[in-house]
């Protein structure tokens, strides 16, 4: 186990997700949301750009991707 300088968590907003909507409307609904938690960790604000780009549920599982080796690297554990 690592020496975890920042705990953050976002597991409420995966849940959040609607994976029986249109995808491009769920994604529309979902990144207002994103992008307020990630303005409120300094560790993750500057990914609030790449959410504002995101259109697909596949850029956004990509991001996901970003963010989670961003955590490991950075020593930031995702509670998930």
């Amino acid at each position: 186990m690592g020496n975890w300088k920042v705990k953050v968590s976002f597991r409420d907003l995966l849940d959040d997700y609607d994976d029986e909507a249109d995808e491009l409307l769920e994604i529309k609904r979902i990144k207002p949301l994103w992008v307020d938690r990630f303005n409120t960790i300094p560790e993750l604000k500057h990914f609030v750009k790449d959410i504002k780009n995101l259109k697909t549920e596949s850029q956004f599982n990509k991001f996901l991707n970003n963010v989670y080796d961003y955590c490991d690297y950075h020593s930031i554990w995702i509670n998930l």
